[in-house]
């Protein structure tokens, strides 16, 4: 009688491709990295060949590893889907959910949430998006949070991205700039001010070249900062320009005295992205979650 392959060398597998770590899948599935070096042995074993070959700080797939991922991927995500609608979701019990958000929508997603979570047993702790890439991506894959709402898609089909809202882009300067109080910036005008960025660390840029289409000459930075607020707030009591989310802009025109310009560039909307493991697609609290965050939004 032939022997019966192991299901969970599958799973095993799998996750340890995904993180690219024995130590990173041992956390995640809950085992021992002794455990989850054994199952690789006899994964590898039943294969005939290696699955992985250990770098310096992980592992990396042979090309059969690869192949045979790409195989297993699909098949495995729809079975995971399955096991996931199975588990059933009560409104009236308690349930508190955890999302990273950026900042630019965090403020009035916070409020329209506690409106429509008012008087039930539910809660959702916005937690804005850690500057770290790894660390995101690996705490939604580690079910450490359940949802991201990120300004740029998820890459790979671990994951589901869903534009949830769109925005326009404005630049703000304080009332009464000696230069910008009109209606209308040109180009060269906007070139010529001085200008409170905003970093966006985790890509390597500027937000400004990263939502437009053309490439801008190296502008006069006033300020760099890596809050959306304190970029506002430097406009407030300087001469500086600043580029902002529209929503974000209207929000506090009062508040900082600020005075709104179009952005005289070729650009896209800011898009904010809603980030899930595709394995939850029918996972009703998960699909529950979701639902909240676009009524909220």
């Amino acid at each position: 009688m032939t022997k019966k392959f192991d299901l969970n060398l599958l799973r095993i597998f799998t996750v340890v491709y995904e993180q690219g770590s024995v130590s990173k899948a041992a956390e995640q599935l809950n085992l021992t990295q002794s455990a989850i070096s054994n199952s690789l042995k006899r994964f590898r074993e039943e294969a005939g060949q290696e699955v992985f070959n250990r770098t310096g700080r992980g592992v990396k797939p042979t090309r059969f590893g690869q192949e045979f991922y790409e195989r297993l991927r699909l098949p495995l995500m729809e079975l995971e889907s399955l096991v996931e609608s199975l588990y059933q979701f009560d409104e009236v019990q308690q349930h508190r959910f955890t999302v990273y958000c950026h900042e630019a929508v965090h403020h009035q997603l916070r409020q329209n949430l506690d409106c429509l979570l008012a008087n039930t047993n539910i809660e959702i702790l916005l937690i804005e998006i850690p500057s770290d890439e790894t660390r995101i991506y690996d705490d939604l894959i580690n079910e450490k949070v359940d949802l991201l709402i990120d300004i740029i898609p998820a890459k790979g089909s671990l994951f589901t991205s869903t534009v949830i809202r769109q925005d326009d882009l404005c630049c703000v300067v304080k009332k009464g700039h000696p230069r910008l109080n009109e209606g209308t910036m040109s180009k060269s005008a906007y070139l010529k001010e001085q200008h409170a960025l905003f970093d966006l660390t985790r890509f390597d840029l500027k937000f400004v070249d990263l939502i437009t289409d053309e490439v801008l000459p190296k502008r006069k930075a006033y300020s760099e900062h890596k809050s959306l607020l304190g970029l506002v707030e430097a406009v407030s009591y300087s001469e500086a320009v600043g580029v902002v989310p529209m929503s974000l802009a209207k929000r506090y025109q009062s508040t900082f005295n600020l005075v709104l310009l179009p952005f005289p560039f070729a650009k896209r909307t800011f898009d904010s992205y809603m980030i899930s493991l595709t394995k939850m697609k029918a996972n009703e609290a998960n699909r529950w979650l979701r639902d909240m965050i676009i009524k909220a939004i």
